[in-house]
């Protein structure tokens, strides 16, 4: 394919301007390891021409690109560069450049099993509004928050049970002592043998967490700073990634991934965590100026039968100069 089609079909496809049939389409071109070259050269220029403007409106973007996917699972084989994949995972995240990305980590990892290029991965994509369960080739149990994406092995047959998230989940661990249960996110590296655990880490965010119920885990940390932290039951580790910071705190656990039963719980927590949370729950878009509202944390607890107006009505409560209305899908948040 010439370099003048490849353009225009990425160009179309990162404008959000491919009708919903077509995107899985483009997706199995796109990880066809054919024209890498060309698509190496395009994916800069876009990257080039982008970069200056990524912004929350791209988030936005990326966002509603999110809702588009229409898929639960599928299998794919991951054969570009690892330059290639590097700009992809910037550019498409967290839609299918999370793939991407986690294929990256893989490869960058060190190791001592690392994939070959027919491993056949699962991935398990839970759009905004919905909450999923999973069952584990060994019998390991994950609950998926709302927008997030799972990935994993699909024979899950190896020395290492490994996996990869984006977003958010509860692990029930399968105790297997010879074959250590490891999950990467974007900055962490979490191990387990056999116990129950919530990982945190969606990419829009700026802080990730890790929280134990039972059992034993270490975190290995990768970002500004290099750190690994065992942590024990109602203990949770927190790395700011913007920062550089690492906190561990005492906490109820079993009241962090009450999410999984509908609840809607914020310690401490940001407006911006708050407002993210309540896009994905709801599949709705907030529009604020951060600015406005970036200060402050908050407690909230809302039940699982409370909808976005009562979630919002008691925001306003709390803070008073906050106004809002809803049109169609979209907060106006003044």
């Amino acid at each position: 394919m010439d370099k003048h089609r490849i353009r225009i079909l990425m160009t179309r496809f990162f404008e959000n301007d491919f009708p919903k049939e077509s995107i899985l389409k483009f997706q199995h071109w796109f990880t066809r390891n054919e024209d890498n070259v060309v698509k190496n050269e395009v994916l800069e220029e876009v990257w080039n021409r982008e970069a200056a403007e990524a912004n929350a409106r791209t988030l936005l973007a990326l966002k509603e690109m999110n809702k588009r996917i229409g898929r639960d699972e599928k299998t794919v084989k991951p054969p570009l560069s690892r330059r290639l994949l590097r700009i992809a995972s910037i550019l498409l995240l967290p839609v299918a450049g999370g793939l991407f990305t986690c294929w990256l980590m893989n490869n960058q990892s060190g190791s001592s099993v690392p994939a070959t290029p027919q491993t056949e991965m699962v991935e398990h994509i839970v759009p905004d509004g919905e909450i999923r369960q999973v069952v584990l080739p060994d019998g390991s149990e994950v609950w998926l928050n709302a927008g997030s994406m799972l990935l994993y092995p699909g024979d899950f047959s190896g020395s290492t049970r490994r996996l990869f998230l984006n977003g958010e989940a509860t692990f029930r661990v399968e105790k297997d002592p010879g074959r250590p249960f490891i999950v990467k996110t974007q900055y962490m590296d979490i191990e387990a043998l056999g116990t129950t655990f919530n990982v945190k880490s969606y990419v829009d965010l700026g802080t990730m967490a890790v929280t134990l119920e039972e059992g034993s885990v270490r975190v290995d940390v990768a970002g500004k700073v290099s750190v690994s932290e065992v942590i024990s039951p109602n203990e949770q580790l927190v790395y700011d990634h913007r920062k550089g910071k690492i906190s561990k705190l005492e906490i109820d656990a079993e009241l962090v991934s009450k999410w999984k039963e509908g609840y809607l719980v914020f310690n401490d927590a940001s407006f911006e965590e708050i407002i993210r949370t309540v896009e994905r729950r709801f599949n709705v878009t907030v529009s604020y100026d951060i600015r406005k509202y970036g200060g402050g944390v908050f407690s909230i607890k809302y039940m699982p039968y409370e909808n976005v107006n009562q979630v919002l009505t008691v925001l306003e409560a709390l803070n008073p100069e906050l106004q809002w209305t809803i049109e169609d899908d979209v907060i106006y948040i003044k």
